[in-house]
């Protein structure tokens, strides 16, 4: 049996028509095109893909699931998605080798790959998790050989992801609950954040509002909103608590204490930070009966809880009369500094302390060493694409003194010139969150020492694009200071530095998230003489 040690490269939204596929179909959110002689097997769940060579053993699958419900970030659903599709089917010992997000049609597509056994089987494994408008997918590729790697090439060019949709369509089991057992948990109401619609579809800002019900074993509850819009300059939050009691189709909500309280936004502008207590009341205590009753959703494997009411609350809003939320097995809204939950589910508040608490730059494992990103340039499409020569580099020195170094670096194979993008600023680290503060840098045009050639090969080409000849302009360079979300994590063999970001960044270019992995600094990009 042939060893796999191949590394799948590839881009999820790359419409190419190959020969070796079959007419383009649709299952759900994702068109995909059936590679020839491949089994299809399809059920509610999904559809799966698969060829077997029988004097071999070797197979290649692929799984293609139906979108489902989700509140949470594309990491974490790609990190759920890795557990339970990847993980419970074969054994994985290593930490799956990320790709920079994609960002295309509302979708957020995150890839990660690893080698896996079964039993006395090795292959490698790839998913591939799409998030986008509260709604995520999967596509999952396992081969144990290399003999079907033009096929799965040509299949992986082949995938589309539709436009996110703002409904979704799921078988719906609908029960009239006499069982208050089943309201117990967390059921939140997410609401995303629209400036108006474009050719038929939602524009999302990066606002959202947001309601929460924890509903205890005990009889008590905790009721929890925060709202965060564009269009304010400030964020609206409060938490209520009370009791609770069910009997038939009522539900009865009794407070007992709240608060109202609104904050600044954070310096970061991100959505999950905040800035300083403006001011805090007392909230509206209201007790209503509703009428409830709770739906399964068996497409997305959501249990949703719908409240009815006559009168409007303060809770529920004064526009409507129906108010839905899904069950969630932790809380979607965070809570602003100084205020916690305790193991009761009840909040508890602690005195505000808005003093930044920065790390020591020297104890962060980013310090001393080089954090690096690469993608290589390809030219053709499907199963006949190959290596240039050409690649896409960035790279990251965190010194001990507070100071870094950032470079970007493209060299192409069809130009006789390279580009690079230098920075040079100051760094924080405050907990999870990196403070990159440029102060001077500029954007250069370099001409490369000998021409690449279609007769060259890949190597020949690279070794040409390696070099650095003469500085032919230089231009301003945007200095944009920006906050991340960061970590230090295992990227299959490689640490690697996680960044998450909201959007566009001068450096980073249009995806949410960046793998850089840690890389000696003999190995790294090639630099002109004079920057180290």
């Amino acid at each position: 049996m042939k060893s796999i040690s191949v590394f799948f490269l590839f881009n999820l939204m790359l419409f190419i028509t190959s020969i070796c596929c079959a007419q383009k179909q649709t299952f759900d959110v994702v068109s995909y095109s059936t590679p020839k002689g491949w089994q299809k097997t399809e059920n509610e769940g999904g559809i799966q893909l698969s060829v077997t060579d029988k004097k071999t053993g070797g197979y290649a699958i692929a799984l293609i699931t139906k979108s489902r419900a989700t509140n949470a970030s594309a990491k974490d659903n790609f990190n759920d998605s890795w557990e339970s599709l990847v993980k419970k089917t074969v054994q994985v010992t290593e930490a799956p080798t990320m790709s920079d997000m994609l960002v295309e049609k509302g979708w957020d597509a995150i890839t990660g790959q690893a080698n896996y056994t079964d039993g006395k089987v090795k292959g490698l494994v790839t998913l591939i998790t799409a998030t986008g408008n509260g709604k995520m997918a999967d596509v999952v590729i396992m081969t144990n050989t290399s003999i079907y790697q033009e096929e799965v090439l040509a299949f992986l060019n082949s995938l589309e992801l539709n436009e996110t949709a703002t409904q979704q369509s799921n078988t719906i089991n609908t029960s009239a609950n006499t069982n208050s057992g089943s309201l117990v948990g967390v059921w939140s109401a997410n609401l995303l954040e629209t400036s108006g619609y474009a050719n038929g579809y939602p524009q999302y800002t990066a606002g959202y509002f947001r309601k929460e019900y924890q509903l205890n074993a005990d009889g008590t509850y905790l009721f929890l909103f925060k709202t965060w819009s564009v269009f304010m300059k400030t964020i609206l939050f409060g938490y209520e608590t009370g009791t609770w009691s069910a009997t038939g189709n009522q539900l009865t909500i009794t407070p007992k204490q709240g608060k109202s309280e609104e904050w600044s936004k954070s310096a970061s502008g991100r959505t999950t930070e905040w800035g300083a207590r403006i001011k805090s009341g007392t909230g509206k205590l209201e007790t209503i009966t509703y009428r409830y009753e709770t739906k399964y959703y068996s497409g997305s494997k959501d249990y949703v809880l719908i409240l009815n009411f006559d009168k409007s609350t303060g809770r529920e809003g004064t526009e409507q009369k129906q108010a839905t939320y899904t069950k969630r097995t932790e809380h979607l809204i965070d809570l602003p500094p100084g205020t916690k939950i305790n193991s009761e589910g009840k909040p508890e508040a602690l005195q505000q302390n808005n003093s930044k608490q920065t790390t020591n730059n020297n104890s962060s494992p980013l310090v001393g060493k080089t954090w690096e990103g690469s993608s290589s340039e390809k030219m053709g499409s499907g199963n006949m694409q190959m290596n240039t020569g050409g690649f896409f580099t960035k790279q990251y020195q965190f010194n001990t003194d507070g100071t870094y170094r950032f470079v970007n670096v493209l060299a192409s194979h069809f130009t006789d010139t390279k580009t690079m993008g230098y920075e040079t600023g100051t760094w924080a680290v405050n907990g999870n969150q990196l403070t990159i503060n440029p102060t001077s840098g500029q954007n250069e045009e370099w001409s490369k020492v000998g021409k690449t050639s279609n007769g060259n090969s890949d190597v020949g080409n690279r070794a040409i694009n390696d070099t650095w000849s003469k500085k032919l302009k230089t231009s301003t360079r945007k200095l944009e200071k920006y906050t991340y979300t960061f970590s230090v994590e295992k990227n299959g063999d490689n640490t690697a530095l996680i960044m998450e970001r909201n959007g566009k960044t001068e450096r980073d270019g249009d995806g949410k998230i960046s793998y850089l992995n840690e890389t000696p600094s003999e190995k790294g990009v090639k630099l002109p003489n004079g920057i180290k």
